[in-house]
């Protein structure tokens, strides 16, 4: 409330300053023209050529030509990216010759920063910026993937080549909490979702890394705050620009299905040394081997029994795939008004070959900016983003899966004496094929509409400006999944050997959000003394936020193939709604100072308050302070010609975490419920009736307040050779000294135990990013290489000692996700061998007929039994720490020229340390009677290969495949992540400014240990079975008219 009345009131003021300021203005003009060159005299394209302090402005043709209307005594501003910026003061003249001089690391380039920009030489804090520029044309599924490798301290996650679903994730410097964190997104100033943004459309992207640059955006800044600037409109000739690529996607490191013979062997061989019994007779291996005869009637089962071969990824997965983009800008303006508008089409096409598995997106964005008069400028943007993904209801993760154990021998087909009238079948196991084609659809509609304004009040009194804002993020989410019963018989329709989705159903889930912001920003630049440049900047906002979901569902259809709420079973119809909200008031305001350039210190600061916590720890202030140092500005550095750039930096900052936070945990809340089983609880019976009730599931917890997370940084920057290399690296510290955590009370309690402020991590690592630009001639080219760590220890978590085979995600005293195994010293050679071993050592999850080609584990501790100890750190048994699966020392390595009208561009990216762990069910290829082994299980111990990949074969073989330092495996890995070629074709055309070619792969290439069938970027306790990565091949042009 304080902060609506606040934002009301400077709002009032700043209306009122609109009404009193001059509202028109006359100057005269005149029109010049010019060429601007390079240094070699070639005429340079695209330069900007803009009016200072004014919204005019025109870019040049390919010839390197402009023209423009000026008033006399006005300052022409000349930029390129690369070059330093010309500025000419216009007098009697009227044809203007301009050369822009090249300097590779730009001492004048500005980097955008929190509610404003700064001269990169000029940052205390640490902020890495990307030009859009450098993201496009790479066939990417969204933006946040495109960032991967790119900025030192920036981590890109992906789980899954799932087009919709893949789960790209961005962390900035590690870990903050254990709990709920990502890094703010803020496009234009809006929040929004970083993987539906349009790369066509990005002008830069700013990463702020440290407390000092983050710490203005306060309880939402712990984990970095990511800054999306879009492309505006520039004065001038309407410019058109049509980008697109068309690109194939190939499914990569996935396993490669036995034929059934193979399989047959492989399944025997198994079943024999478990049990001595083999599945199959030698007379029914034959009929394997025999093309002719895939099948026969069981002669004492309504069934058939199958003996063909059928290789069901072949069958029912496309080795390739298509995806293509599309982007159409137009931009342009006169003296006072300037556009941009675009629009894009992506879609990608998925693995499976038959039923739904795509994903489209649709944006629209507009960028309108009109120059009232000198002082009072007015900005208004708008964007539409539509999504659509299409998969099947029952599950396209569960189809792959399925599609990798079903016998081989099953034919995909009945044979053609069935008389049950069904194409598919699914006497033998349930028939994936069948499920893509007829399943049913899970369809995900999501649009978003965002809408902002900007009245820009510039130098009502020199120096003075204010912005006000307000903006609308509104978005529609449309969920219907129809499950369609699958049913497949015997031979006869007398015998139902399986089915899915039975009974029928279909669920709908529709919800509208929309968050609102009001902001009010007031900043002040003066000098005093010509050396002493200050600038303050305060502000206020407030946000709200509202979602309102409606759910339902119905089964048991009186039809499949029409799917109504209205046609389901009365008495299974389910219902419900959920309504969220919450709100954030701020106040914020930063202060800036440099004298000369040389002294630079910053201070800010964030006070937030919370609807999400009680109103006595509502509000929480977030400061920052930072200072830089520039030698180069000393007076005992004028005459050295070795730094261009030496700056070294310090800050010290708090920044908030309210992630984690429900939107009601201070106050005690009601469930209803009517639960299903006496193991639930609480569970009510009334003459023998089940009743429905009101029940409070957790204890309230008004004490709870922000995780706040204090953070330090040191930095270097340099630049030398003429700017051509520059270096910028950093080491900082962070600690979340109240983290929430879950106590540990005693389960009498009898209710569920809210987080509490009790936890503390801390983490800690470096970055460092260098770069070089050079020119020969005509030939231009560009190296870089950034690498960075980061290192976490779990402080305090209320006592969290519990030690597991696998993967540990929260110890006291370790890092976050320790890896925990057994010492393994090969296979037992013979069961003389392993008799003489279980003399002396107990392994309790060994079977009784455990010998030859077993996996042999070491007794760590000397106990005498192979066992996890206490599960406790100080007595783990057997287990060893075998690090962390967090990746450590994330690096990126990129290369370019451009000559004449080539140019040519390569990213590797790789982690050079990361212990991966793989899932049990994916290792071990008779788990269960539904795991089947593939090419890969070829490679196991016999007499004959004792030095084998994989053990024996063993029916239910888990305990060759506990995890141990022959399964947690070296995760490190480089990768090729994008290679472009382009041509710029000669054109002469008044039509065509610009065509440019190329081609372009996506992770083409990769170097790891990690098993061939496994992506070294996958989570870990992932089978080989989930949906593949792609390498991507893509074409495309850009051109401009």
């Amino acid at each position: 409330m304080r902060s609506c009345i606040h934002l009301s009131r400077s709002c009032c003021i700043i209306i009122g300053l609109i009404f009193i300021v001059q509202l028109s203005y006359a100057q005269t003009l005149r029109t010049i023209q010019g060429i601007v060159r390079l240094q070699d005299g070639t005429p340079a394209a695209n330069v900007s050529v803009s009016i200072k302090n004014s919204q005019q402005g025109t870019s040049t043709n390919e010839a390197g030509e402009f023209r423009l209307q000026v008033a006399n005594g006005a300052i022409l501003q000349f930029r390129l990216l690369g070059y330093q910026t010309q500025e000419l003061t216009i007098g009697t003249q009227s044809n203007l010759q301009v050369t822009l001089v090249e300097n590779q690391e730009n001492l004048d380039e500005v980097v955008v920063v929190g509610y404003g920009t700064q001269k990169k030489v000029n940052l205390s804090g640490a902020v890495s910026q990307v030009a859009g520029e450098e993201l496009v044309d790479r066939p990417n599924v969204n933006l946040t993937s495109a960032l991967q490798g790119v900025l030192p301290g920036v981590s890109i996650t992906r789980s899954s080549g799932n087009p919709g679903d893949e789960g790209s994730g961005i962390r900035v410097r590690g870990f903050s909490s254990v709990n709920s964190m990502s890094a703010l997104v803020l496009v234009d100033g809006i929040e929004m979702d970083l993987n539906l943004i349009n790369p066509d459309d990005v002008e830069s992207i700013s990463v702020l890394k440290d407390a000092s640059a983050s710490a203005i955006y306060g309880a939402r800044a712990a984990g970095g705050v990511v800054l999306v600037t879009t492309k505006k409109g520039k004065a001038g000739k309407p410019t058109i620009n049509y980008n697109n690529y068309y690109g194939i996607n190939i499914a990569a490191r996935r396993p490669e299905r036995l034929n059934s013979w193979d399989e047959q062997v492989l399944i025997d061989e198994a079943r024999s040394n478990a049990t001595g019994n083999p599945e199959f007779t030698e007379e029914q291996l034959e009929w394997l081997k025999n093309p002719n005869f895939w099948y026969r009637p069981n002669p004492t089962q309504d069934r058939w029994e199958y003996f063909g071969n059928n290789n069901w990824i072949k069958e029912g997965m496309n080795k390739y795939s298509d995806m293509h983009n599309h982007n159409l800008s137009l931009s342009g303006g006169g003296e006072k008004v300037t556009y941009n508008v675009s629009g894009g089409y992506y879609n990608r096409n998925g693995v499976l070959r038959y039923g739904p598995d795509d994903n489209s997106r649709y944006t629209i964005r507009t960028n309108l900016s009109a120059e009232v008069n000198k002082y009072v400028q007015l900005d208004i943007a708008a964007n539409y983003v539509g999504s659509e993904i299409n998969q099947n209801a029952y599950g396209t993760q569960q189809i792959i899966n399925r599609m990798y154990r079903s016998r081989t021998r099953q034919s995909l087909y009945t044979p053609a004496e069935d008389i049950t009238g069904q194409p598919f079948n699914g006497d033998l196991q349930i028939n994936p094929i069948d499920i893509q084609q007829n399943g049913g659809l899970y369809r995900r509609l999501y649009e978003s509409f965002t809408g902002r304004a900007n009245l820009k009040i510039k130098n009502i009194v020199d120096g003075l400006n204010i912005d006000i804002s307000a903006s609308r993020n509104q978005d529609y989410y449309n969920m219907q999944r129809d499950r369609r019963t699958i049913v497949w018989y015997g031979r006869t329709t007398n015998t139902i050997r399986s089915k899915v989705n039975d009974p029928n159903s279909t669920d709908r889930a529709k919800n509208r959000g929309y968050l609102n912001n009001l902001q009010a920003v007031a900043s002040y630049n003066f000098k005093v003394a010509e050396d002493h440049n200050f600038t303050i900047l305060g502000g206020t906002s407030f946000e709200e936020y509202r979602k309102d979901e409606l759910v339902a569902g119905a089964q048991s259809l009186i039809t499949n193939d029409f799917y109504s709420l209205n046609y389901g079973n009365p008495a299974t119809k389910t219902n419900g709604d959920d309504i969220q909200t919450w709100a954030i008031g701020s106040y914020f305001g930063r202060l800036n100072y440099n004298f000369k350039e040389r002294y630079l210190f910053e201070a800010s600061f964030r006070y937030d308050g919370s609807s999400r916590l009680a109103p006595e720890n509502r509000w929480e202030m977030f400061p920052s302070f930072s200072a830089a140092w520039r030698l180069d500005q000393e007076a005992f550095m004028k005459d050295q010609t070795v730094f261009d750039l030496l700056k070294v930096r310090a800050s010290w900052g708090q920044l908030g975490n309210g992630a984690s936070l429900g939107l009601y945990d201070y106050i005690p809340l009601l469930s209803s419920g009517l639960r299903e089983s006496a193991s639930d609880n609480p569970y009510l019976v009334f003459n023998d009736v089940r009743e429905q009730y009101l029940f409070q599931k957790q204890l309230a917890s008004p004490q709870k307040t922000w995780e706040v997370v204090q953070q330090s940084n040191i930095g270097l920057d340099f630049a030398v050779l003429k700017n051509r290399l520059a270096f910028t690296g950093d080491y900082y510290v962070k600690r979340n000294k109240n983290m929430l955590a879950a106590l540990n009370l005693p389960s009498i309690i009898g209710i569920d135990v809210p987080y509490f402020n009790v936890g503390e991590l801390k983490s800690w690592g470096w970055e460092f990013d260098v770069k070089w630009k050079d020119k020969i001639n005509q030939f231009r080219y560009s190296v870089g290489f950034n690498l960075s760590d980061n290192q976490n220890e779990l402080v305090r978590f209320d006592g969290r000692n519990i030690v597991n085979e696998g993967v540990v995600d929260l110890l006291e005293g370790y890092p976050m996700n320790t890896v925990w195994g057994y010492k393994t010293d090969g296979y037992f050679q013979s069961k003389e061998e392993y008799e003489q071993y279980k003399q002396q050592v107990n392994t309790p999850f060994f079977p009784n007929n455990a010998g030859a080609g077993d996996v042999k584990y070491l007794d760590e501790n000397g106990d005498g039994v192979i066992s996890a100890g206490e599960g406790t750190p100080n007595n783990p048994g057997d287990l060893v720490n075998y690090g962390t699966s967090n990746g450590r020392y994330f690096y990126g390595f990129n290369m370019g020229f451009q000559y004449k009208g080539f140019d040519f561009s390569a990213m590797f990216q790789g982690v050079a340390k990361r212990s991966f762990v793989i899932a049990t069910e994916t290792l071990s290829p008779m788990l269960g009677t539904a795991d089947l082994p593939w090419t890969i299980h070829l490679d196991h111990w016999s007499p004959e290969n004792s030095n084998a990949t994989f053990p024996r074969m063993y029916q239910t073989s888990s305990h060759n495949y506990r995890p141990s330092d022959k399964w947690i495996q070296n995760g490190a890995y480089l990768r090729l992540k994008n290679v472009q070629l382009g041509y710029t074709l000669p054109i002469k055309s008044e039509a065509i400014r610009k065509l440019r070619v190329f081609f372009s792969g996506q992770d083409l290439w990769e170097s790891t240990k990690v098993m061939e069938v496994f992506d070294p970027e996958v989570p870990n306790n992932v089978g080989a079975t989930t949906y593949p990565f792609f390498r991507t091949v893509s074409f495309g042009l850009n051109m401009t008219l």
